[in-house]
């Protein structure tokens, strides 16, 4: 995608992302986000979900963003933005529901995984919003990246997108291939 197309349509998928259709108040509260914090170990992986953003509409599975622990205070994820580190509490609050996975790494596994996170803030990784640019990564795609330099791989799953004539299908991550490869640490289902 051309830079000045990409530029726009960020911009654009950025204010469709934020479209909030909500009927009630997120159900996570303090008690979820207090509940937390023990699971709060480096390369542990978050993945969380809404139930009234537009966007979510249109991913697949239950658990609609994903990210990787890499400290207490700390996680990395893609947003249409790009890679950022924001603060657990800021991945939590205002969801509906979320979990907490401990991959089964080996000895340095974890270290090595969040290195790699930390690589994607350092060369600014972008959201890869059409699922198949080399050096861009949607939220699940930088979750698995990161397993896998900590040497857990994670499968692809054949989606098909859109309505008849308007169809395509891709072979994208899921959160739920992240967190088969997962012990589940705390989950919270509001």
């Amino acid at each position: 995608m051309n830079p000045e197309l990409y530029s726009v349509y960020k911009r654009m998928m950025t204010w469709f992302g934020d479209i909030m259709l909500a009927t009630s108040p997120p159900k996570t509260k303090a008690e979820q986000i207090l509940a937390m914090a023990p699971y709060l170990v480096k390369g542990n992986v978050i993945c969380r979900y809404y139930t009234y953003y537009l966007d979510g509409i249109f991913i697949p599975g239950e658990f609609t963003h994903s990210s990787i622990v890499a400290g207490k205070d700390k996680v990395v994820h893609s947003v249409a933005e790009g890679v950022q580190i924001i603060h657990p509490i800021d991945f939590v609050k205002d969801t509906d529901g979320f979990l907490i996975g401990k991959p089964d790494y080996s000895e340095s596994g974890a270290d090595r995984a969040v290195d790699r996170a930390l690589w994607h803030i350092d060369n600014k990784s972008e959201y890869d919003f059409l699922f198949n640019e080399p050096n861009k990564v949607y939220c699940h795609e930088l979750t698995a990246d990161c397993l896998r330099y900590g040497g857990i791989d994670i499968m692809r799953t054949k989606k098909t997108f859109g309505i008849f004539p308007f169809q395509f299908t891709k072979v994208i991550y899921l959160a739920d291939n992240i967190i088969r490869k997962c012990r589940t640490e705390y989950v919270f289902r509001g």
